[in-house]
């Protein structure tokens, strides 16, 4: 891979953690979107890629970089990164032409034919010798990111730069841009608050919690290429692949976001009030439109008992509900785990498949890919080993027995070990015997 980052942390204080355990990888020419709730951690990620990052006091950053084998700031020294902020910062006194020349200037480099080029195919020409003063936003939105390919940039980073634009003017600045990434193949980062720019943009996108952890990721599964999709974009968003990932994506982020603004005694109310109706199912369904306000605010002693009382006395509807939820307490003990492992394995199959729709409705054959894809990255749940059950949904039974016989030998580092052993050989066993009674069937 071109970009990997592994358990990256990143604080700018000790009050003050931006980053927590961010791991990700994106191969070379490809194009990653970051997207999330303001505040999340975003540009500070794409300012630690660039090797900008200010090394001032109190700030501490923890985990291993590679960009092209170098760490960031060696990376940034070889001249190949290009970086373009949400302002087009241009000179005010320099002229398109000259704004477009200066990076090359720079590097004491010249070359008019490039430049003459680059400005005729985003349509500057006539542009040239304007200042900036005399451009309008989306004109000088246009200059920045045509200064941006000026050095042949093998990585773009781009942080939030068409959030100022009308669609009209994205919509061009787009194809712009992937025919200068095409042009020059270059890898790409960007982060963005639009969705949707998002999924016509990238290959993958990872959405970024408000605690700094990865909460999700999706790979864009079509064969169009970028430019395509720009090109028509009415045509690409009324496709069903657009418009569920874009769904499932903006869960995630208004997910995020109501947990976040649930103050940690509201959760204990919550949790109480719980318990009181458990055992009860048509009562417990009456929080089902709260219960993702627990998400990522159950890592508290009291909040978690309560949780886990109420598991012992719901329902299986609740249940199912609670299981996510008590095992993000990072103090959880054993004996909790031991219960709702059983409860889980002893209801495998109807527990799986409320687990695959709760992936947003994934059909079996795409649960494997999706879990697969949610243990390799960072999300609130710290107790990966669940995810191991939730396989038995999936429908590619042989891609999951090779799975659970590499955690079997100890070969995902991502999973808590010896549980994730034990579960796995539990989860592997109940398949196989399941295959050879459905041989065995006349």
């Amino acid at each position: 891979m071109f970009i990997n980052c592994n358990q990256i942390k990143f604080s700018y204080s000790k009050d003050k953690k931006v980053l927590n355990n961010i791991s990700f990888s994106l191969a070379k020419g490809k194009t990653l979107a970051i997207v999330g709730a303001s505040g999340c951690g975003k540009s500070t990620l794409l300012r630690i890629l660039s090797g900008i990052l200010p090394n001032a006091k109190g700030n501490s950053l923890q985990g291993e970089i590679s960009i092209g084998g170098l760490t960031p700031d060696q990376y940034r020294q070889t001249g190949k990164l290009a970086f373009m902020f949400q302002e087009a910062t241009l000179m005010p006194h320099l002229t398109v032409k000259q704004n477009i020349k200066l990076p090359l200037k720079i590097k004491g480099q010249s070359n008019e034919q490039k430049i003459s080029d680059l400005i005729k195919a985003v349509g500057l020409t006539e542009y040239a010798d304007y200042l900036p003063k005399q451009l309008s936003g989306g004109m000088k939105t246009r200059v920045a990111l045509t200064r941006s390919f000026s050095t042949n940039p093998e990585l773009l980073l781009l942080d939030e730069p068409f959030s100022a634009l009308d669609i009209a003017w994205k919509s061009k600045l787009y194809i712009e841009l992937e025919k200068l990434k095409e042009q020059h193949k270059t890898t790409v980062v960007i982060v963005t608050h639009d969705v949707q720019e998002a999924l016509l943009l990238t290959d993958k996108v990872i959405v970024f919690g408000k605690s700094g952890i990865i909460i999700n990721e999706e790979t864009i599964p079509i064969s169009d290429s970028i430019l395509d999709r720009v090109t028509n974009i009415a045509e690409y968003n009324d496709r069903d692949v657009f418009r569920k990932l874009f769904s499932s994506i903006q869960k995630w982020i208004l997910n995020d976001s109501v947990h976040d603004i649930t103050s940690e005694k509201e959760v204990e109310l919550i949790a109480e009030q719980i318990k009181n109706v458990a055992g009860n199912e048509s009562l417990e369904r009456k929080f089902n439109d709260i219960f993702v306000s627990m998400y990522g605010n159950t890592n508290n002693e009291k909040v978690n008992l309560l949780l886990f009382e109420s598991f012992k006395k719901g329902t299986p509807y609740l249940k199912n509900e609670l299981i996510w939820d008590i095992l993000t307490y990072e103090k959880i003990d054993d004996e909790k785990i031991a219960v709702i492992l059983n409860y889980y394995y002893d209801n495998i199959s109807d527990v799986s498949t409320q687990a695959r729709d709760s992936y947003y409705k994934l059909e079996s054959d795409k649960i494997f890919d999706k879990i697969f894809s949610r243990i390799n990255t960072d999300i609130y749940l710290k107790n990966k080993w669940i995810f191991l059950l939730d396989m038995y949904a999936s429908s590619e039974t042989e891609r999951v027995l090779n799975y659970l016989e590499e955690v079997m030998n100890g070969k995902i580092e991502q999973l808590n070990y010896p549980l994730a052993k034990e579960v796995a050989q539990k989860v592997a066993a109940k398949m196989k015997n399941e295959k050879q009674d459905t041989i065995h069937i006349p």
